[in-house]
């Protein structure tokens, strides 16, 4: 475990990131064009994908700790990338871990937008869904429960009727 397998762990984030950033603007199509079935799909290479990124940031926890331990300093838990970063004392070392660290919080930053605009998506599909079953339902002015005069109409000017037939 050195600074090299946290350059190469950082470099497997990227491509990682890269991949989720491909299907969250996959997604935005699929939500738009409403194909359901490409959408479960979607999401089930989400969830292997997300694995995949879990594990590599397991690997970049044990990576970091290593590469304190190469620096001679002890790890400590609540440090950050950047802390780990000025540590290093090789340029070219430095200059390759920074150049990732910032395509990784780009890619983070770019990721993050674009899940809140699909949430906002899938969220005003649930709007239009449940105002086109409104649609069809009709009105919720009638009480559903049951009471003496349930069945009667209340229109004006005649007899009311029941709703269930009595002499059945």
């Amino acid at each position: 475990m050195s600074i090299q397998g946290l350059l190469t762990t950082l470099e497997a984030l990227t491509d990682i990131h890269e991949e989720m950033l491909q299907l969250a603007r996959d997604k935005v199509r699929i939500v738009v064009e409403n194909k359901v079935e490409d959408l479960v799909a979607l999401t089930a290479k989400e969830t292997r994908v997300v694995s995949r990124l879990e594990s590599c940031y397991r690997d970049m926890t044990q990576e970091t700790a290593g590469g304190w331990a190469e620096l001679g300093l002890a790890p400590r838990p609540s440090v950050k990338l950047s802390d780990l970063i000025q540590a290093v004392h090789r340029a070219d070392r430095k200059s390759e871990l920074t150049e990732l660290a910032l395509k990784l919080r780009s890619q983070h930053e770019e990721l993050k937008v674009l899940n809140e605009r699909n949430q906002m998506l899938v969220r005003q599909s649930l709007d239009y869904i449940q105002f086109e079953l409104d649609l069809i339902a009709g009105p919720y002015d009638q009480d559903v429960t049951y009471s003496p005069n349930a069945g009667q109409s209340n229109y004006q000017g005649g007899t009311s009727r029941r709703m269930f037939d009595t002499r059945a």
